[in-house]
């Protein structure tokens, strides 16, 4: 035995994530019950890294992003009182310049605990990680179309509970070879918290002055047997790594059961598009409506007048081609996305913009900054992660210009602090103009003379799960707009004309991020509020 610990050393040294074991006996993962922890939280295929602050204290919880540019405080609800989340965040419009609001939300169930169910996790053994010994924990669930990894490095504490210093979550398409999710969180700095750093009432913004925000709904029957549920249930919390708190996997199983009886029932039709089951088939409607939040424009009028008649229209039309993709010709950039901040007005706008300016500058693209128009837009109808219009977007661009994303920083998917005042160089337009209202012709034109072009559309839950095909819902236009997307083409199919359309919810939805809109109708209101950048 003494010889095997010499071997077992002398190894260990030489490589310091040699995973050892010398004790037999069986090991439990406990997390702390409450805590603090200073932190950051990296997703991977969204591209975006979020340093963190948390707490965590019986029925209340605080997280802060970012040095506390933004902080949410949860309040769980109790038998006598409703739960509430607070956030705090800078706002900047043309008269103030990252002044903190305060705004309040109802909240369902309890705070939330921002660290992972330990349910399934098995000990692996033990590795260095930052010059101490931690202990690995891994789960791991695989079938033959999908994988789902999750580890979870802990140092035992003296009190009994085991303290996380990182945790990474990997869920893998063994079909396609691709990953569908990929986060890692490190932690640092534990300690236990203090009450008075959870009380949300000590914020000054949120003295008196807390502000209240928005929602949407949807449908129809199929039954479906119980196990089927669950298994499908399962397999969905896998792929796409989903984690619940303790008290609302019922109810995200719930809606779920609802969603796929829905997609089940519109796939048998054989109508001219698919519905899929994706990341968004257990979110409830008030975060759904976080993804929709382009308003329709409160006049439909651009900076410059649209340059042709109706008449002139209706000649150009006759010249273009049938099939029209700007994606062909290099000049669109790759989809991004919004996460969970309503800023589908900033990036619909953004990428309009990066379209046209490729097309006159011979295919140079440009990765120019949807967060420098979420922090600082808010004197253009504009309201940050709680959403904007379309034209208020453009008229912010056409006045202030927009910093490419490499000066002005990556994405936060949270209001920042405006950081104009520090750029160096702002790629502007010359002006935007209004495709008229209804006209598919006139939207044919604007797109194959002068680029993409910014729409608001109805993102009714049939869109958002879409899958492939030409999507026509006639029941689309009982609802207004509620979501900002950019056209850059258009074509025909069987003698439907359709739109291209590039939205910013990830290429992990939809048709590589994209959805093929019919053009019957005004379908979804897309030639309702159209805009496009003249540069």
């Amino acid at each position: 035995m003494a010889t095997l610990y010499l071997i077992l050393v002398l190894v260990s040294a030489l490589d310091p994530g040699f995973t050892y074991v010398l004790d037999d006996e069986p090991k439990t993962l406990k997390l702390p019950t409450e805590y603090h922890f200073m932190g950051d939280e990296t997703n991977i295929l969204a591209g975006v890294i979020k340093p963190f602050e948390i707490w965590y204290n019986g029925n209340k919880s605080r997280v802060d992003y970012y040095g506390g540019t933004v902080k949410h405080y949860y309040v769980g609800e109790t038998e006598y009182l409703y739960g509430k989340q607070f956030t705090i965040y800078p706002k900047t419009d043309e008269q103030v310049t990252n002044e903190y609001v305060c705004t309040e939300e109802d909240l369902d169930g309890e705070a939330i605990n921002f660290l992972p169910t330990v349910d399934g996790f098995t000990y692996e053994g033990q590795v260095t990680y930052n010059d101490k010994v931690v202990d690995v924990w891994k789960y791991l669930d695989a079938d033959i179309e999908k994988k789902t990894e999750k580890t979870l490095y802990v140092i035992p504490h003296k009190d009994g509970f085991d303290v996380p210093v990182f945790r990474e979550s990997k869920s893998s398409n063994l079909w396609l070879g691709t990953l569908s999710g990929h986060e890692v969180w490190r932690y640092y700095d534990y300690s236990t918290p203090q009450l008075q750093q959870l009380d949300y009432s000590l914020e000054q913004a949120c003295n008196g002055s807390a502000v209240t925000l928005l929602d949407a709904s949807d449908e129809t029957p199929v039954q479906l047997v119980s196990p089927e549920i669950d298994e499908a249930f399962s397999s969905y919390v896998d792929r796409h790594n989903k984690k619940y708190r303790n008290n609302e996997q019922e109810n995200r199983k719930e809606i779920f059961k609802e969603n796929w009886r829905r997609i089940m029932e519109h796939n048998k039709k054989n109508l001219s598009y698919k519905m899929t089951v994706n990341k968004f088939s257990d979110w409830t409607d008030d975060e759904l409506a976080s993804l929709r939040a382009t308003r329709p424009s409160t006049q439909h009028i651009g900076s410059v007048p649209f340059p042709h008649t109706d008449e002139e229209v209706d000649k150009l039309v006759e010249e273009l081609p049938k099939y029209y993709d700007m994606r062909i010709e290099g000049f669109i950039t790759s989809v991004k996305n919004q996460a969970s901040c309503g800023s589908c007005w900033a990036f619909s706008s953004t990428a309009a913009v990066e379209g046209a300016l490729a097309r006159s500058n011979g295919g140079r693209n440009l990765d120019l900054s949807e967060q420098s128009m979420v922090d600082c837009a808010w004197g253009f109808q504009n309201t940050g992660c709680a959403g904007g219009t379309v034209e208020g977007a453009y008229k912010y661009i056409l006045r202030h210009g927009l910093p490419t994303q490499m000066e002005y920083g990556l994405y936060l998917d949270e209001v920042g602090k405006c950081k104009l005042d520090n750029m160096t160089e702002f790629y502007n337009i010359k002006g935007f103009a209004a495709v008229p209202r209804l006209s598919v012709n006139a939207m044919k034109v604007a797109l194959y003379k002068y680029g993409p072009v910014t729409v608001a559309i109805n993102a009714n839950n049939a869109v958002m799960k879409y899958n492939n095909g030409i999507f026509f819902d006639p029941t689309c236009n009982n609802e207004p707009a509620n979501h900002g997307v950019t056209v850059v083409g258009y074509g025909q199919r069987e003698g439907v004309d359709y739109w291209i359309v590039k939205n910013s919810w990830g290429e992990d939805w939809g048709q590589d991020g994209y959805i093929l809109f019919s053009a019957t109708d005004n379908n979804c209101h897309l030639l309702e509020d159209a805009y496009y950048p003249v540069v």
